[in-house]
């Protein structure tokens, strides 16, 4: 009997079937959705498979065309590859569509800046805080950028921004830092062209030898000074100081002594010349000017340490006490100022409090001793193959 050809026979269904497969599994089913497709490329991004999110963020633009979040992550990895321009063309395609679209400015003016384009990341990154003002990372880059193309004022206008928003910040206060230093050397430099025989400069240079330690150099250049202009303020402070700091004990006292003959009130004059009198055991005459180091900055434990350490010999307790525990609070960790604590409460017989100090004392000598041990090792394993010892 001849199968009837207007109704389906068993294998025509097979047929059917099969087809309706085929046809499911080459497009049927629903594609994959935008956060599997991110999910997948952030995947390949933490194990630093850039080339591989790279290839990810495509395909998932076939699939999505145009799509701002998929084009971001695309333009964020062509740049971690330093393909610039690249992911520059992938920014500027998002911003086309929505130009306050989240971060896209920013990573806009990474590109700019890696590819030295200054005003371009100026102008991207501005724009960033014109959306976000409290995006840090767009000011602190700002203020790369403003360096960049040489205008450190606007630099540090942003650093200050940031600065003032957390002062912990570090890498803000390192560019704060390194920006102010080099505005000084400019400065420095300029005085140097136009008035190098000046008293200004002269004072100038001794200062900035003094902050690199080259005392010798700033003592040359404060007699210089001396003999041009002996009149010109801090000379006498200069010197003294750095006499105190290397131990040339006579001389800095000379100068201190100036020092103060011209400003009574100087706070670290007071402080250097008194620590020298109480060296030579002349505590009466540091107390006062102990003082006056005090009177102007309440907060100086040093001074303080110090004039705990006048009034033990005067052999008043009470007001030693009293100097000694603001100086602890002001620094915890000075081992010295426990130190002296237990002998003040050693004599005014308070065993509890003698005992915990000197504990405290113990420990903290201690740990500076086992510090200076793993420094003086690491020290001896940087040390040249050549200077060992076979």
């Amino acid at each position: 009997m001849k199968p009837n050809p207007g109704k389906p026979t068993a294998a025509s269904h097979l047929v059917l079937v099969c087809l309706l497969t085929l046809g499911t599994s080459t497009g049927a089913f629903p594609q994959e959705t935008v956060a599997s497709y991110l999910a997948k490329a952030n995947e390949l991004v933490k194990r630093e498979d850039f080339s591989g999110a790279e290839h990810a963020y495509l395909q998932a633009l076939t699939a999505y065309p145009g799509h701002n979040e998929l084009l971001k992550g695309l333009g964020i990895t062509y740049q971690t590859q330093l393909k610039f321009e690249d992911s520059l063309k992938a920014f500027q395609s998002v911003l086309a569509s929505d130009d306050r679209y989240p971060e896209v400015n920013f990573y806009l003016g990474l590109s700019y800046l890696g590819m030295n384009q200054f005003e371009g990341a100026i102008k991207a990154f501005k724009k960033e805080l014109e959306i976000d003002p409290r995006y840090r990372r767009a000011r602190y880059y700002l203020s790369i950028a403003y360096q960049s193309v040489k205008q450190p004022l606007d630099a540090l206008q942003q650093l200050h921004l940031l600065n003032a928003e957390d002062p912990t910040d570090a890498r803000a206060l390192y560019e704060l830092t390194r920006t102010h230093q080099a505005l000084a050397m400019q400065a420095l430099n300029q005085l140097a062209r136009t008035a190098p025989d000046s008293d200004l400069f002269l004072a100038l240079q001794a200062d900035t030898y003094v902050k690199s330690e080259k005392y010798a150099e700033a003592i040359e250049a404060y007699q210089k000074l001396a003999r041009k202009n002996d009149k010109f303020p801090g000379i006498h402070f200069g010197l003294g100081e750095i006499y105190w700091k290397t131990l040339r004990i006579r001389e800095a006292e000379h100068e201190l002594r100036l020092a103060l003959s011209e400003d009574p009130n100087h706070p670290l004059a007071n402080y250097y010349l008194a620590e020298l009198l109480l060296r030579s055991q002349k505590a009466t005459d540091a107390l006062p000017l102990l003082q006056i180091s005090i009177a102007a900055d309440p907060g100086f434990a040093p001074a303080l340490f110090q004039l705990g350490k006048c009034y033990i010999a005067t052999g008043d307790l009470k007001q030693a006490l009293t100097a000694l525990l603001k100086a602890e609070e002001l620094d915890p960790n000075s081992k010295m100022t426990h130190y002296q604590l237990a002998g003040v409460y050693g004599r005014m017989k308070v065993s509890e409090k003698q005992r915990h100090h000197l504990d405290v004392f113990r420990k903290l000598d201690h740990q500076e001793k086992e510090k200076g041990l793993r420094q003086a090792e690491k020290l001896q394993l940087r040390a040249p193959e050549a200077t060992k010892k076979p």
